[in-house]
């Protein structure tokens, strides 16, 4: 970037997360037991085992949707907290797979909930960055005169992926987060960015009103350009969170966990050993259990292997997201003790 370009950066000073609750599809699937149906040998098993750390994933074994396991999220969240959803005035509804293209699914999720008609209600149609992005809206709503907004984030990427495909299916899990914003004092930091040039390196074809040529004849699903998507995050990412850091004046010791989105394993070893930051403090696990949650993964890390810690004391986290659009964004966040139970393993209700 040029040193006359300005950034989009945004600073918080009285919102804050109250908490975070994830919930995964309720179906494991073992990549060792599905490596066949895509014309997989042992040994290319044991090579993406070991260079991307597939291993299992969730995702749900019936026809719900992105906006069931959020809301199963929320009404865990509103409990936990003990807040009441007639207490909650906005929910931003985040995901690339809404229950319909039209109406919003904010708003039929909002009624669901039981929130009250006075509320807003929204859908960001944003992939991996999409926590980021939802996160400092709902900061931006609370600090301009809301008390409480909810953000839900997530996909069922398994509906949108081809199950044979070996490049994408084995990687894609299902997830659905609920995170409580309110208003109270605590600093934060944002930085975002965007690059339409790269909106082919990860993208459903035919799944709109434009009808590309290239894309004749090709299904609706999901299409990944391995190499370009990982030197698009090499080459983004760590500068991102260098950058950040600068912004919001932390130096990197200061940042007890850097929760990054969650492609593999590969890709955030190579963040990591860039970044030089201890596995301790950069968790990389998420992908290899519960599968990429797309927006949801870095709420879905937290639930995952963090909760104890999140829900115990105050920390200072960096979030990264990055991935599909192109579009990145990263936040430094202050949260102390906040509701973040252990990930609820599919739809209790």
């Amino acid at each position: 970037m040029q040193p006359d370009q300005q950034r989009a950066e945004l600073r918080f000073a009285n919102a804050s997360i109250r908490g975070i609750v994830t919930t995964v599809g309720d179906r494991m699937v073992d990549f060792v037991a599905e490596a066949p149906s895509m014309g997989l040998s042992e040994a290319d098993v044991a090579r993406l085992q070991r260079a991307i750390g597939l291993n299992r994933r969730q995702i749900v074994s019936g026809d719900e949707t992105t906006s069931d396991l959020c809301a199963h999220s929320a009404r865990r969240l509103f409990e936990g907290c003990g807040i009441s959803p007639q207490d909650c005035q906005g929910l931003i509804f985040v995901t690339q797979t809404p229950d319909y293209a039209a109406p919003a699914t904010a708003i039929s999720l909002a009624t669901r909930l039981g929130m009250p008609i006075t509320s807003l209600a929204f859908d960001m149609r944003l992939g991996c960055s999409g926590f980021v992005y939802g996160l400092a809206t709902a900061f931006s709503l609370v600090e301009s005169g809301l008390d409480r907004v909810l953000l839900c984030v997530g996909d069922v990427a398994s509906k949108f992926v081809d199950p044979t495909d070996h490049a994408i299916a084995p990687i894609m899990g299902d997830a659905g987060a609920a995170i409580l914003i309110e208003r109270r004092p605590s600093a934060s930091s944002f930085q975002f960015y965007s690059d339409g040039s790269g909106e082919r390196a990860l993208i459903i074809p035919n799944s709109g009103v434009r009808k590309a040529p290239e894309d004749e004849g090709m299904p609706q699903l999901m299409h990944m350009d391995g190499a370009s998507v990982f030197n698009f995050t090499l080459q983004r990412v760590p500068s991102m969170i260098t950058d950040i850091l600068e912004f919001g004046a932390k130096e990197p010791d200061a940042i007890d966990y850097f929760v990054l989105h969650q492609p593999n394993k590969y890709i955030l070893k190579n963040i990591q050993k860039r970044m030089k930051v201890d596995d301790a403090r950069l968790p990389s696990d998420t992908q290899s259990v519960y599968g990429n949650q797309n927006s949801a993964s870095i709420p879905g890390t937290i639930s995952g292997f963090l909760s104890d810690d999140y829900s115990s004391r105050r920390l200072t986290s960096l979030f990264a997201g990055f991935g599909i659009g192109l579009s990145w964004a990263a936040a430094i966040v202050e949260t102390d003790a906040i509701y973040a139970p252990a990930t609820f393993t599919g739809i209790k209700d």
